[in-house]
């Protein structure tokens, strides 16, 4: 994840990552079959077309929990 400038490059990657709530940018990184991380993003004002966030300019992502699969 460091890697990456923006977030929109990590779904560039191929990675298994599930766009939960586009509203509110929380994303759930699939590591395993039975572990995940979700992550909201994380930046003093989201930027957003219309209702959607662009991920192209979304540079940081907290953390939120690791937990079970889907």
């Amino acid at each position: 994840m460091n890697a990456v400038e923006t977030v929109a490059e990590l779904f560039e990657m191929g990675l298994g990552i599930e766009n939960c709530t586009q509203e509110q940018g929380m994303l759930r990184f699939q590591l395993s079959e039975e572990l995940s991380l979700y992550c909201h993003a994380n930046q003093q004002s989201v930027p957003r077309n219309g209702k959607t966030i662009d991920w192209a300019q979304v540079t940081r992502l907290k953390l939120i929990r690791i937990g079970g699969g889907k």
